[in-house]
């Protein structure tokens, strides 16, 4: 019995990871196709007709980059912030420490 339920639950586990991961693939192609729009619709506007599949994947594939980029950007920038905090308080410790032995 203990092996039917141990058989029972790694199929429940993958079935549940299958789940998780077609899911997640659902949500990656809708965000790719977010930006292929948005690329075609800013084509569109530019150069009427005049553009190719090519472009629009190209444009799309900039407008990309460019958002992780800047999503980098932000978190290093939250890092660096989060260092700089704790560097402070560790200078005004040291100071407060460097007074009082005075």
């Amino acid at each position: 019995m203990g092996k039917l339920l141990d058989t029972y639950n790694a199929m429940q586990k993958e079935a549940e990871e299958a789940v998780e991961e077609v899911t997640k693939t659902a949500e990656e192609d809708e965000i790719l196709q977010k930006y292929a729009e948005f690329a075609d619709a800013e084509l569109a506007k530019e150069y009427k007709e005049d553009y190719t599949k090519e472009d629009v994947i190209k444009l799309a594939q900039k407008l990309i980059d460019r958002d992780i980029s800047i999503q980098e950007n932000i978190e290093k920038v939250a890092e660096l912030q989060e260092a700089g905090i704790i560097m402070a308080k560790a200078f005004k410790v040291e100071l407060s420490q460097t007074e009082d032995s005075e």
